[in-house]
C-alpha cells in the first residue's frame, strides 16, 4: 500500500498523513522534511541560498527514493506535482490523493503556522496563492481522487481517504515479495474498484465476465470505473464449467488483440471460478503476461480460486490440465454479491471453507458447526469465515507458491472431486459439491488406514451434510471410470496416486502411493452407505 498526498501548502498534507499512518499502522514520509534533513537547513533557506532550481532537483531525488517504499504514506511538497517524473514515480503502485482548500483558508493556516513559505514572501500573498493555484490546478487534477479539507479535521480527512480506498474493509495480504497483493473483503467494496485499479496505471482495461453475472453488477462496476476515467472493454463468455476451455481462452485473446491491448493493459475477472481461472490464464499468456484483478462473485471463488495464482482451462480428459501459476495484482471480495448467488452455489462454496477447517484450523471447523444459521443467513459470520479461509490460503501460498510441498494440502478432497467432475463432463456437479464427495471419501480412507478416528470422519460427514452438500458417490458413476480419471490427475507422479488425508481435525498429511484397491473399496462403501 502506498498513499501519496499532494496539494498546495496549507491543505493539511502533513497532519492528514500522520493521522493516516496512526490509523493504518504504516510509515510516514514528508518529502520537505527529508530535504531539510539532508541539506541541514529549512526549505526557506534552501530557496534563498541555492535557488528554486536546486531545490527542485533535490526534491526529485527524494521523491524517487520515497516512491520505492511500500506500506507508506507520503506527504509531498506543494510543487512536487509540477514535475511529470515526480508524478510518474509517486503514482507507480500507489494512489495519489489531492488535498484541496480555498485560498483564504490556506492563507489563514499558513499565517497561523508561523513558518516561512518562500513562495508567499510577496506583498499580496492571497493574490499569489490564487495565481499559483490557477497555474497548478490542471496538475492537481491529475491525482486519482480529491478530498476537500476546508472544514474538516485531519482525522476526518484521513477517515475519508481510508473509506474511499476501501481500507476500512478486512484486508489479507498475500506475501510474495515484489509480487505481493492485497485481498479486500467487505460489504459494498465493489464501489471501490475504480480507485483501487488506478494505482496500476493501466493503458487499457477489460472486464471478463459471463452473461449471467455481468448484468447483475454492470451498473456498479461501470460507474466505479467511469468515475475514475476508466472506460473498459467488456468480453463475455457463456456461463458454465464446460466453457472453461482453450477455445474460449483463444476467443478472449482475439478480443484483446482487436482492442489493441498492450502489456500495460489490465484484465478484471468478474464472476466465479470459471471466469477467474480463464481470465488468469489469458492474463498469464497474452503478450507473455499482463496484470489482472480478481473480483469473485461466488463464495467458492472468494475463498479458493481467486487467491493463490493458479490459472487454467479444462481438457476433456482432465480438469485444469492446461494452466499456469500467475498471481493477480488485487483481489476484491464484496460479500454483497452472495445475496444474488443461487443457494446451490453458495453451499458449494462452503465445501472449500470446511476444507480449510479440516486441513489447518480446528477452530474454524468448530465455528462452522456452531454457527450454521448465522452463516446460512449471511450474518456477520460470513465475513469472518471468508477472511479466515483467505488467511489460511494466503499463508500456505506465501510459503509454497508452486505446490512443491505444503501447498499440496489445499488439494484435500480434490483428487476424487476432480475425477467426479471429469467423469460427469463438468455438468452434473458444481466444483464444491464434487470436492465434498472427495473429502468424505478421503476421511474414510484415512480411517481405513488407521490414521484418523472414525468419530472425526463422522463429524466431517455430518458437517458437510448439514450444509446441504453431497457426501456419497452416486450410483450411476462407474468406480472404474473414477479410478481412470484419477490416473491422469496432476497429482499423480510416476504412476503413484497422492492423497491428502486427515490425521485429526485441523491437521493433514500428504500420503503418497495410495493403493488403488483401497480407494475402490472406499468408493464402493460410500455408494452402499448412500
Amino acid at each position: 500500500m502506498k498513499i501519496v498526498l499532494t496539494g498546495f501548502m496549507g491543505t493539511g498534507k502533513t497532519s492528514v498523513g500522520r493521522e493516516l499512518c496512526r490509523k493504518l499502522g504504516c510509515r510516514f514520509i514528508d518529502t520537505d522534511a527529508m530535504i531539510e534533513e539532508r541539506e541541514g537547513m529549512p526549505v526557506s533557506l534552501i530557496f534563498k541560498k541555492k535557488g528554486e532550481d536546486y531545490f527542485r532537483k533535490i526534491e526529485h531525488d527524494v521523491v524517487a527514493e520515497a516512491a520505492q517504499c511500500n506500506n507508506i504514506v507520503i506527504a509531498t511538497g506543494g510543487g512536487v506535482i509540477k514535475s511529470k517524473k515526480n508524478l510518474d514515480n509517486l503514482g507507480r503502485r500507489g494512489s495519489i490523493i489531492w488535498l484541496k482548500a480555498d485560498p483564504d483558508i490556506i492563507l489563514k493556516r499558513v499565517m497561523t503556522e508561523g513558518g516561512k513559505r518562500p513562495l508567499l514572501e510577496v506583498e499580496e500573498p492571497l493574490k499569489e496563492i490564487n495565481r499559483l493555484l490557477t497555474e497548478r490546478l490542471p496538475l492537481y487534477r491529475q491525482a486519482d481522487a480529491s478530498v476537500d479539507t476546508n472544514y474538516i479535521t485531519p482525522e476526518e480527512a484521513a477517515q475519508e481517504i481510508i473509506e474511499m480506498l476501501g481500507l476500512d474493509s478486512e484486508i489479507v495480504k498475500v506475501d510474495l515479495k515484489e509480487r505481493s497483493y492485497d485481498i479486500l473483503i467487505g460489504s459494498k467494496v465493489l464501489r471501490k474498484l475504480g480507485l483501487r485499479l488506478k494505482e496500476f496505471r493501466p493503458s487499457k482495461v477489460a472486464i471478463i465476465s459471463n452473461k449471467t453475472v455481468f448484468p447483475l453488477y454492470k451498473d456498479i462496476v461501470l460507474n466505479s470505473l467511469n468515475e475514475y476515467d476508466i472506460r473498459p472493454e467488456v468480453i463475455l463468455i457463456p456461463d458454465g464449467e464446460e466453457y472453461k476451455d482453450i477455445a474460449w481462452a483463444l476467443h478472449i485473446h482475439g478480443e484483446l488483440l482487436k482492442a489493441r491491448f498492450d502489456r500495460s493493459g489490465l484484465l478484471i475477472a468478474l464472476g466465479g471460478g470459471v471466469v477467474g481461472d480463464i481470465t488468469g490464464f489469458v492474463a498469464s499468456t497474452y503478450m507473455r503476461g499482463i496484470r489482472y484483478a480478481q473480483v469473485p462473485t461466488t463464495l467458492l471463488a472468494q475463498v479458493d480460486s481467486s487467491v493463490g495464482g493458479k490459472t487454467g482451462v479444462n481438457h476433456p480428459l482432465g480438469k485444469n490440465m492446461i494452466g499456469t501459476f500467475y498471481q493477480p495484482s488485487l483481489v476484491l471480495i464484496d460479500v454483497d454479491t452472495l445475496r444474488t448467488l443461487p443457494k446451490g452455489e453458495f453451499y458449494a462454496g462452503l465445501a472449500e471453507i470446511i476444507k480449510y477447517g479440516v486441513i489447518y484450523d480446528s477452530g474454524l471447523f468448530d465455528y462452522l458447526e456452531n454457527n450454521r444459521e448465522n452463516i446460512l443467513s449471511l450474518g456477520d459470520g460470513i465475513i469472518r469465515i471468508i477472511r479466515r479461509s483467505c488467511e489460511i490460503k494466503a499463508g500456505v501460498v506465501s510459503e509454497d507458491e508452486r505446490e512443491a510441498g505444503l501447498r499440496a494440502i489445499l488439494n484435500f478432497g480434490h483428487t476424487i472431486g476432480h475425477a467426479v467432475e471429469t467423469v460427469t463432463a463438468y455438468k452434473k456437479y458444481l466444483h464444491g459439491e464434487a470436492v465434498a464427495i472427495g473429502m468424505c471419501a478421503a476421511a474414510y480412507l484415512a480411517v481405513r488406514k488407521k490414521i484418523f478416528r472414525r468419530k472425526d470422519a463422522e463429524r466431517i460427514r455430518n458437517l458437510i451434510e448439514s450444509y446441504k452438500l453431497p457426501c456419497a458417490m452416486p450410483e450411476d458413476i462407474s468406480i472404474d471410470a473414477i479410478i481412470s480419471a484419477m490416473e491422469i490427475d496432476k497429482k499423480v507422479k510416476e504412476g503413484r496416486l497422492t492423497f491428502i488425508l486427515p490425521e485429526s481435525i485441523g491437521k493433514v498429511r500428504i500420503e503418497k502411493d495410495v493403493d488403488r484397491e483401497e480407494i475402490r473399496k472406499i468408493l464402493a462403501s460410500t455408494i452402499a452407505a448412500s
